[in-house]
């Protein structure tokens, strides 16, 4: 099986054994009824440009949210990142250090571009680039998105995926590994720091991998040598997901004869700048329509 035969997007981590995903059913994000948000008692949506609402969707859509948190909170567990921060930092500039405030789009698609290998060992939250997979529009709708301090726009997310499609489009799996199956679309992102120079695809009949691998690719994660910038790695889900959503998934994806037999995948959500185009706004709302904390 290839070093990054389960490649997928946010980024989280930590044992072989998964914990709690949050409290059930849909919130409104950065409202109070998404755990562990920070957010004030108002929850009425505020008005904000159109690339702070891509932004929003966006932040949800690559699975942001379940590594930084509903308004970018940070928090997450990283408790095996022994000798550095044992959660996920926050991207809420009303949650961060006065020196290391996001002040410019650019700190911000930097780090998505680059991603950011803290250590290679198994189980550790390392933050993935996104190079090929988010464009620059996206990027910048994301910046967005943060700079204007998480405004609520009305997104929702769902704290307790619970059926195998849902999961691995929620968790962004769809947009790195690409949809499941051979010539499947969305195909699976470029990465041409790597040696196969893109990102597997599952469901792949010629592949033997076997359901424990895929676990523990799943739970601990992936780097490959040397871990350099710009190149995709697999996160470790391993205090994201949950035990229960592990097990959903896992036949949904797996490879070899019997991925033949599998029922088709249903279509792949449409996501906003999906062709790169730009918002029709380019600005971030000022403070006082933002609705930051």
């Amino acid at each position: 099986m290839r070093p990054l035969s389960l490649l997928g997007p946010v980024a989280l981590v930590a044992a072989l054994v998964g914990a709690v995903v949050g409290a059930a059913g849909c919130a409104s994000l950065a409202t109070p009824e998404a755990p562990g948000s920070g957010s004030p008692t108002a929850s009425a949506t505020v008005a904000v440009s159109q690339q702070v609402k891509d932004g929003a969707e966006l932040y949800v859509a690559f699975a942001c949210v379940r590594c930084h948190a509903p308004n970018g909170v940070g928090g997450i567990p990283n408790r095996l990142n022994k000798g550095g921060d044992d959660t996920i930092p926050p991207l809420n500039n009303g949650y961060r250090e006065a020196g290391e405030e996001f002040t410019n789009a650019a700190q911000i698609t930097t780090v998505l571009q680059e991603g950011l290998v803290i250590t290679k060992k198994p189980g550790v939250i390392n933050m993935p680039s996104w190079k090929g997979v988010i464009n620059d529009a996206q990027m910048n709708a994301i910046a967005a998105y943060i700079l204007a301090g998480f405004p609520r726009t009305g997104v929702e997310i769902d704290q307790n995926v619970a059926k195998a499609s849902d999961i691995y489009t929620a968790y962004a799996c769809i947009w790195c590994h690409g949809q499941v199956g051979p010539n499947a679309t969305p195909p699976p992102a470029p990465n041409p720091a790597s040696a196969d120079k893109e990102v597997p695809f599952l469901r792949n009949p010629d592949d033997t991998a076997t359901l424990a691998e895929f676990m523990d690719f799943i739970m601990q994660g992936s780097v490959t040598d040397p871990g350099a910038k710009g190149e995709l790695l697999m996160p470790a889900w391993g205090q994201i997901l949950s035990t229960q959503q592990v097990n959903t998934v896992l036949p949904y994806i797996q490879d070899g004869p019997k991925a033949t037999k599998l029922p088709p995948p249903p279509t792949a959500p449409t996501l906003p700048l999906a062709g790169g185009a730009s918002s029709s706004s380019a600005t971030s709302p000022s403070p006082e329509t933002s609705g930051s904390p």
